[in-house]
């Protein structure tokens, strides 16, 4: 009986102090080349995946939906944000104006969706004119591609 007590006391100190989180979250991953550095609360429910991947990927559509896919397995609702450099990957959803502005792409999956929703940095394009026929992201703070 003591012993229960005692498991009792501990599951409860480690969902109080938030020391059970992670076991609630997906395991973080990592493939062959890139890393599922932290999976964060999503404020609008389920959690957001910051992934890190190598500079000669951030164009590469196909690679980030395979890593998307991996990520999210079965998942429904499932966001996966991509960067190049680790110093810039987030500790929460509340993502910095510096830490976006280098964001390389973005994947988002829903019940909602017909299909999963992949956008990359408007600014990885060569022209805006590309990058927007290719539905990118503009975030806050990042590069503009050129006009022509």
């Amino acid at each position: 009986m003591r012993q229960q007590a005692g498991i009792i006391l501990l599951l409860f100190l480690c969902l109080a102090l938030g020391a059970c989180r992670k076991a609630e979250q997906n395991p973080i991953m990592r493939g062959k080349d890139w890393e599922d550095v932290r999976s964060v609360a999503n404020p609008f429910g389920g959690t957001q995946d910051f992934v890190l991947i190598p500079e000669a990927k951030q164009r590469d559509k196909e690679y980030y939906k395979q890593v998307s896919e991996t990520i999210c397995g079965q998942r429904n609702p499932c966001m996966v944000d991509f960067w190049t450099d680790k110093n810039h990957i987030p500790n929460s959803a509340s993502i910095a104006v510096e830490d976006l502005a280098v964001q390389t792409a973005s994947y988002e999956r829903s019940p909602s969706y017909k299909e999963p929703d992949l956008h990359l940095a408007c600014w990885l394009y060569a022209s805006k004119a590309v990058g927007e026929a290719d539905k990118c992201e503009y975030e806050p703070g990042a590069r503009i591609p050129p006009d022509n």
